[in-house]
């Protein structure tokens, strides 16, 4: 009886990962940088071109939102190549947690970025300030923006993701000295909108690298709350009506963009290294963001 011939079967195939997920799984914070800056720029620089300028100015607003969500998109793409699941960051941690980071971080904010700037500016004593218009709602001019123009699309990239990630390499400092730049570094196209902002580009990075050590240090306190990072960005982008507030009518030193600089560079450094100085032991016991089962946004 003859043999059958044998059959020859061909060995399984083993699809190797494309770039991006051997990018993503090796090297998560440089594709999550990366991208960052491509979608945001590309919103803020790019498409403004191709539009006539009758639609340019109608259309700001909408580019301008759809560019800040570059942390935010960046995060999750960054995420579902190395994970195909989209935990970008931690969005409960507990009550204490929340208000230890919100108790420090408004106190440190309010301290470093209103109360100093104000008093340093200001030729009069501290008690001369109109603290009066602080019990005035209408003196913080909340809006849809306050949260959307900037908190809400950027918090749960930067500080969601990429610190507490930076932070489990290199520890809080050297996480925040590196953030800071790159954070500041996004916001160049936005130099090009007239009334943005009266900081230059160098005070800006001054003022960013300040507050990033109070991020830093409140993020700890909460376990990486992303939703303390998001009050917090919210109640600095309202800090300067806030000191306007306080000032209105007294007369200014001059060139106070450059002491408002300094104070709040020099107040934020010394307030959030004293901070995270602190609460150091705490930092080493937290678990690692990447490998976290916690409830996630």
């Amino acid at each position: 009886m003859a043999s059958s011939p044998e059959r020859l079967v061909d060995p399984p195939r083993i699809d190797r990962p494309s770039f991006l997920v051997r990018l993503a799984r090796s090297r998560p914070l440089t594709l999550f940088f990366l991208l960052t800056y491509a979608w945001t720029w590309i919103w803020w620089l790019g498409v403004p071109r191709f539009l006539p300028d009758s639609k340019a100015e109608s259309y700001g607003e909408l580019l301008f939102l759809a560019g800040a969500f570059g942390p935010t998109v960046a995060a999750l793409t960054t995420r579902w190549f190395a994970a195909r699941d989209l935990k970008i960051c931690r969005l409960w941690t507990g009550w204490s947690s929340l208000a230890k980071g919100l108790a420090f971080g408004l106190t440190a904010f309010f301290v470093t970025t209103i109360l100093a700037p104000s008093a340093a500016v200001a030729k009069a004593p501290a008690y001369a300030l109109h603290w009066s218009s602080l019990l005035h709602w209408t003196t913080y001019g909340c809006n849809y923006s306050t949260f959307l123009g900037g908190p809400v699309p950027e918090e749960p990239g930067w500080r969601g993701f990429a610190l507490p990630r930076l932070q489990e390499r290199y520890g809080p400092v050297r996480a925040t000295l590196i953030l800071a730049p790159l954070w500041a570094g996004w916001h160049l196209p936005l130099f090009q909108m007239e009334g943005w902002s009266s900081a230059t580009p160098w005070q800006f990075l001054l003022i960013v690298t300040g507050i990033a050590f109070l991020f830093t240090a409140a993020a700890n306190m909460s376990k990486f709350n992303v939703l303390v990072a998001i009050v917090l960005h919210a109640f600095f982008n309202t800090s300067s009506r806030l000191g306007n507030a306080l000032m209105a009518g007294l007369p200014r030193r001059p060139h106070e963009m450059t002491i408002y600089t300094f104070v709040v560079f020099v107040g934020g450094v010394v307030v959030g290294l004293a901070a995270l100085r602190i609460i150091a032991p705490s930092i080493d016991s937290l678990p690692p963001l990447s490998r976290t089962s916690a409830p996630n946004l």
